[in-house]
């Protein structure tokens, strides 16, 4: 009798000195701020460092409210992740991605499907998108997944999806080897070094919600006739690349980056943003280039360049706006030159920045 005594006595102090812990945990940590879209002056915080970036988000600051009526959808090319510079040429002024950032980044822009460009797929790239998978499962309370396409040396680049999945299911995940000019059949996907479109069926968990095709796209970079000649000639085969999709639902979207630096000079470059806004025009089922806000998602040399773009189907009635906005150190910097010493963000994340589309999460087909 005395033991059970002393047991249950045991349980009832242990049960409620960890419903105290708890009231006094909450208690310290006061009740969480109401969500509410940013001020520019919050947004150019997220991109000033790590600990300005949790800052705002502790707050409640967030790029956009969540709103369950909207699917947000976005393009980064996260450079050389998770290195933040090619392995085999380290570069001591371009330190590793800072995963703490990118995932308050992440948070703070509330995009629901995420396309990434330049992810490594080594043991240590691995590793970094397994961490950054956990960090945003424990700030979201939501479970986010990642896919990457699986041809290609570990130690280059790869096209992949991050998405959160309590909002959205990607089913039928594949290589579109049609998107690499080199390529000739699903046998050789990653021919030349160069990446294939990197496929998905979306599915909102909302129903009726919307459903769409999404393909994350990463051109050949270079500023040569060369190069431009081969971002053309993968453009010119996505209706092949799309056309056994379009029987199910011809929404598609396109994002990635596309590299559209023209041959070394600004006059071949607009000539190819021209070219790319009429070419994809023709490919069925007829693509809208969404103009970005503000006109530029990457720096070189001090001067700004829009190099990551969405395509939209025509047709797809789900777009809310028929523009992209644009977030990052670009826009704080407003696409003007930047002189001296790039933003930290440049730095410890990436050289190019994120683009961000929001779709009705209605199924208006």
């Amino acid at each position: 009798m005395q033991v059970w005594f002393l047991v249950a006595s045991f349980i009832v102090v242990a049960t409620f000195g960890w419903i105290n812990a708890v009231l006094a945990y909450a208690f310290k940590a006061g009740p969480h701020p109401a969500v509410h879209q940013s001020t520019s002056a919050e947004e150019a915080l997220v991109w000033k460092s790590s600990t300005h970036c949790e800052r705002v988000v502790k707050d409640g600051g967030r790029m956009a409210v969540p709103n369950p009526d909207v699917l947000r959808v976005g393009t980064w090319n996260i450079r050389w992740f998770p290195h933040g510079n090619p392995p085999d040429r380290p570069d001591r002024s371009m330190p590793p991605t800072d995963l703490e950032w990118l995932t308050c980044a992440i948070v703070w822009m509330q995009t629901d499907i995420l396309v990434v460009q330049e992810s490594l797929t080594t043991t240590e790239a691995r590793s970094a998108w397994a961490r950054t998978l956990t960090a945003l499962d424990r700030r979201t309370g939501a479970s986010w997944q990642w896919s990457v396409q699986p041809c290609g040396r570990p130690d280059g680049h790869h096209v992949g999806v991050l998405w959160n999945a309590n909002r959205v299911t990607l089913s039928a995940i594949q290589s579109l080897w049609h998107l690499n000019s080199k390529a000739t059949s699903a046998q050789n996907p990653c021919e030349g070094g160069l990446r294939p479109g990197h496929y998905a069926r979306v599915q909102s968990k909302r129903q009726p919600g919307a459903d769409f095709h999404v393909i994350g796209l990463h051109l050949k970079s270079g500023p040569t006739v060369f190069a431009v000649e081969t971002r053309h000639a993968a453009l010119n085969r996505v209706d092949s690349a799309v056309a056994r999709f379009l029987k199910e639902d011809r929404d598609v979207i396109i994002l990635g980056d596309f590299n559209t630096m023209g041959a070394g000079d600004r006059h071949s470059q607009r000539s190819e943003l021209k070219y790319l806004r009429r070419m994809v025009a023709k490919e069925s089922p007829g693509f809208h280039d969404l103009a970005p806000k503000p006109r530029c998602s990457h720096y070189f040399r001090g001067q700004s360049n829009w190099l990551d773009h969405v395509l939209v189907a025509q047709d797809m009635t789900e777009m809310r706006t028929r523009s992209a906005r644009v977030t990052g150190y670009c826009a704080v910097a407003g696409c003007r030159r930047i002189k001296g010493q790039y933003p930290l963000a440049y730095r410890r994340l990436s050289d190019h920045c994120p683009v961000i589309i929001e779709i009705k999460n209605r199924d208006l087909d």
